[in-house]
């Protein structure tokens, strides 16, 4: 099973305060003299250790509530924002945050802030600036952040005016509600929109804390994913047989499962209430999650052809010190994808074969794979095409994709293509004719096995191939037409060339105009068939 997992899961596994202290700390060191030197060096060894920060993505499960809170805090302690936004890796430093008791106690109420600080300082601080820039525009979400945690926190309250939010606007109602009416004080804006429209606000509130809901429910999956990789033997029970996390006796005897659904209350009601449903959605996390993992790598090994080949050849190579160290890019990659290389170096034959048909059903023909659709381009654009397949590097250059505007159209519409193609365009090309190979190979196999159940049109067109282009011989055999009409490259390439199509077909020679070599014994025994 893939364990390519979001870093959304560390921070439900229970990380300890003197942990979160630490991570907070090294956010903050920046402003401290002689501090802050040593936390920049032990951040630029933690940067040489993980690689650039700008090859590490930030956090997909990051919540606007997250960032909006943080950044109501930054704002509340300028000088703090100011070192922190200098040099992010000072929330990981121990000695600074305890020196900012402010900062201390945020990150302590604030668990899932903290984690996600810590786990890469440098990709949150560039999400909550830009989420500073966007609320500099109109402040909507945070104020709906603000509001949906109040109400979170004041359950009674947010249930009365859920039901009638025409009550923020009866002075007796808030009066009898200290909170609410500190809350209303302390945020004007929140107040004045409030008042002003009731409904409205609440209904955006409301859609905000579905939205909350969605990123809380992928966390919930994601600790219970980890959970079960942790401990297959109560996985595979579990999954067998769900109902078993409503058996007092079977959650006695495993200790793990105990404790864990006590720290996870949430999971716990959400699995015991329906325990099939939950798992149901767990399964499909873990192959979404592995869907992804296994994308990455065939990324990762399409840009590196030689690597990918020789461990294709020797999976063991990647358990080689001297062979990693030999290639920084693989070093590289292992480094920055720890639960990628647990995987890989535990059973490296059983990736590698993962990985393979992985690969293959992204080639499949028909499927929206990205060598299907660069093979349809291709088609469609046989001059580009060919110049492309004589110098594959052309696609770098700026002054031949200008000249080609289908070309040019065609990166913009698909940047994945684009970033795999410019990074690699000769292990790209490589991949693409492979895939035309296999394309063509089935194309003649199927044309074969019309031919095959066909034996009278197969022997003429045999003796004579341009029948293909003769319109009354195509009235008079109905089924060739529609064959033809169905399968419109093999027309095409019939059409063009059709000796040398019916050649290449009967010799299980290359097709006409590519480099494959279709096998096809179908096409073979049909291709002398009786008159």
């Amino acid at each position: 099973m893939m364990n390519t997992r979001k870093s959304l899961r560390k921070k439900l596994s229970g990380t300890s305060a003197p942990i979160a202290s630490f991570a907070l700390a090294a956010l903050l060191c920046a402003g401290v003299p002689g501090r802050a030197q040593d936390a920049q060096g032990q951040s630029n060894n933690n940067m040489n250790m993980q690689g650039p920060a700008s090859m590490q993505a930030p956090n997909p499960d990051v919540t606007p509530r997250e960032l909006a809170s943080l950044n109501q805090f930054l704002e509340s302690h300028p000088e703090l924002a100011e070192q922190i936004r200098k040099d992010p890796a000072l929330v990981n430093n121990q000695e600074y945050v305890e020196d900012h008791p402010a900062l201390q106690q945020y990150l302590q109420e604030h668990p899932e802030v903290r984690e996600e600080i810590r786990e890469n300082p440098n990709a949150f601080m560039r999400q909550e600036e830009r989420f500073d820039r966007r609320e500099d525009g109109s402040g909507q979400t945070k104020r709906l952040a603000a509001t949906d945690e109040f109400l979170e926190s004041h359950p009674e309250i947010a249930e009365q005016i859920r039901k009638d939010p025409s009550l923020v606007n009866d002075p007796q109602f808030v009066q009898q509600h200290p909170a609410l009416q500190q809350f209303l004080q302390e945020h004007p804006e929140i107040r004045e929109q409030l008042q002003s429209n009731p409904n409205a606000f609440l209904q955006q509130e409301q859609r905000f804390d579905r939205q909350e809901d969605r990123f809380g429910q992928t966390k919930r999956l994601a600790a219970t994913d980890e959970f079960f990789e942790s401990h297959p033997e109560i996985a595979e029970q579990i999954r067998k047989d769900p109902s078993l996390v409503n058996n007092p006796r079977f959650v006695q005897d495993h200790p793990a499962l105990q404790q864990f659904l006590q720290e996870h209350p949430e999971i716990r009601e959400q699995l015991q209430s329906n325990p099939n449903a939950f798992l149901q959605q767990e399964q499909r996390f873990d192959r979404r999650e592995d869907r992804k993992g296994m994308a990455v790598t065939d990324q990762f090994f399409d840009s590196h052809p030689e690597i990918a080949e020789q461990l294709h050849k020797d999976p063991s190579l990647v358990n080689n010190q001297k062979f990693v160290q030999d290639h920084p890019a693989l070093q590289q990659y292992l480094q920055q994808h720890p639960e990628i290389r647990e995987e890989f170096k535990a059973n490296p034959n059983a990736f590698m074969q993962q990985e393979q048909r992985f690969d293959r059903r992204e080639d499949m023909p028909g499927q929206p794979g990205r060598m299907a659709v660069t093979d349809r381009f291709l088609d469609s654009h046989p001059e580009i095409a060919e110049q492309l397949q004589k110098d594959p590097s052309l696609v770098n250059n700026q002054h031949f994709v200008q000249s080609h505007a289908a070309l040019q159209q065609y990166l913009q519409e698909h940047p994945e293509i684009r970033q795999q193609f410019q990074q690699n365009p000769s292990a790209f090309m490589q991949q693409q004719q492979r895939f035309e190979q296999r394309e063509d190979g089935q194309q003649g196999a199927s044309f074969g096995q019309f031919l095959g159940s066909h034996a009278g049109i197969a022997h003429q067109l045999s003796q004579n191939p341009s029948l293909v282009n003769n319109k009354e011989y195509l009235e008079d055999h109905p089924d060739l037409q529609q064959y033809l009409k169905a399968h419109p490259e093999t027309k095409q390439e019939f059409s063009e060339n059709p000796g040398a199509f019916m050649s290449a077909l009967e010799s299980g020679a290359a097709m006409p105009g590519s480099a494959s070599t279709p096998s096809t014994k179908s096409a073979g025994t049909a291709s002398k068939p009786k008159p």
